[in-house]
């Protein structure tokens, strides 16, 4: 490991403050969010290989730099990074990276990356759509700048929104789908049936941002549909974001009876949720940049049957019907139609509990989190065959693809 010992890396997040993750996790042994304990304790083992990580989060409520541990800093920046360029720069250059990782497709930061030769990667969690003209400027830019030579490759979660690059124009060499590991599976769990439970009985989650581009008012509207019909369930929403405009509108449409806005949990306190629940719903919009959001795996984990919006990086993953149900985007009478079904079909809701697990197991991408920066930083031959062996360009992902029947 010899030749790592020089690596400084910088990991540059835009939201998702590491110190936060990090003190929780020592205080409480609890996660806010599924994978945060897997990047903490991945980004520990790096750190004990290299002389420093440094895992720089833009978006925090004041500027910090301080030691977790030896090896391992996190670095609070305070600052838009689309906005304050410079600022940025300057966070970066005091920092003496060797190599960056950039978690978010921010273009000056890979331009940064070449101008100073840094050894630069994106590790991605997003899509890439949009019809307006300075969306499509925003993706040809992106492209160019990640398929530039000084780019080493580009990663994204999930094998549709690694097309979502490869669609704007980065070649498919240099993509790889990357992944977390699960230590909770769905066979930790048994599929579940929907009993004799009056309707107005049941239990709706949602969980994630709290935002109208996430689909939370899509999910609303569809509560006042089904309450014309007669038919009252509970939606309990989790997750932080806008919470008083949708209190405000709870109240607006007279759901204060049925609906409840938790605020953020713990992620083993999500997990309880969404088992609990009857129904799990994921509505977000096609505006939204998704890549492929926990909460489906999630759902898909507990067995809870799931309704999930038309979003680009969801289709092609699922057969209607048997694994999920699908409405299209902000059409909360197609939505309220779904959540009706899987409360009064037994067959139905059986069938898609049943089937999660292989569902669940067709999401699943061979190369981790962890493994990417880790054969990226150790430059062999051996790792640079390993990366674009799981590449879009050599890799086939049949598993991960529904075979038409």
């Amino acid at each position: 490991m010899s030749n790592l010992a020089g690596i400084r890396l910088v990991i540059l997040q835009y939201a998702g403050d590491l110190r936060e993750t990090y003190h929780l996790l020592c205080q409480t042994g609890k996660q806010e969010y599924f994978g945060h304990k897997y990047i903490l304790e991945s980004t520990i083992a790096i750190s004990q290989q290299i002389d420093e990580v440094i895992y720089i989060c833009c978006k925090t409520n004041s500027k910090y730099n301080e030691i977790l541990e030896p090896g391992l800093r996190a670095v609070g920046g305070n600052l838009d990074p689309y906005k304050d360029t410079k600022l940025l720069f300057d966070l970066l250059s005091q920092q003496k990276p060797t190599h960056l990782v950039v978690h978010f497709p921010l273009i000056s930061a890979f331009r940064w990356a070449k101008r100073n030769r840094v050894n630069a990667i994106g590790l991605f969690a997003d899509s890439f759509q949009g019809d307006g003209i300075s969306a499509k400027l925003r993706r040809a830019r992106l492209s160019y700048a990640l398929n530039d030579k000084a780019i080493n490759l580009v990663a994204n979660h999930g094998l549709n929104s690694c097309q979502s690059l490869e669609s704007i124009g980065v070649r498919p060499e240099k993509i790889i789908p990357w992944d977390y590991p699960y230590e909770v599976t769905p066979d930790h769990f048994a599929p579940k049936s929907l009993g004799n439970a009056s309707i107005n009985d049941r239990n709706i989650v949602y969980v994630g941002f709290i935002d109208q581009l996430k689909g939370v008012g899509d999910i609303l509207n569809a509560l006042v549909v089904l309450r014309d019909a007669a038919i009252t369930p509970n939606l309990t929403l989790i997750g932080k974001g806008e919470l008083d405009f949708f209190r405000s509108e709870v109240v607006r449409l007279g759901l204060e009876n049925q609906v409840v806005l938790t605020g953020g949990l713990y992620n083993d306190q999500v997990l309880e949720k969404m088992r609990w629940a009857d129904v799990v719903v994921v509505p977000s919009r096609h505006a939204y940049p998704e890549g492929l959001p926990l909460t489906i795996y999630e759902a898909l984990t507990v067995r809870t049957p799931l309704i999930i919006s038309d979003h680009p990086m969801f289709l092609q993953k699922f057969e209607l019907g048997k694994d999920v149900l699908m409405f299209p985007e902000k059409d909360s009478t197609s939505l309220a139609h779904c959540i009706e079904t899987l409360l009064t079909d037994a067959e139905i809701y059986s069938t898609l509990s049943l089937n999660s697990a292989d569902a669940w197991a067709r999401l699943q991408m061979p190369i981790k989190w962890h493994e990417v920066i880790g054969q990226w930083i150790t430059n062999t031959p051996e790792s640079h065959q390993f990366l674009l062996q799981h590449s879009l360009g050599q890799y086939s992902y049949q598993q991960q693809r529904l075979t038409p029947s």
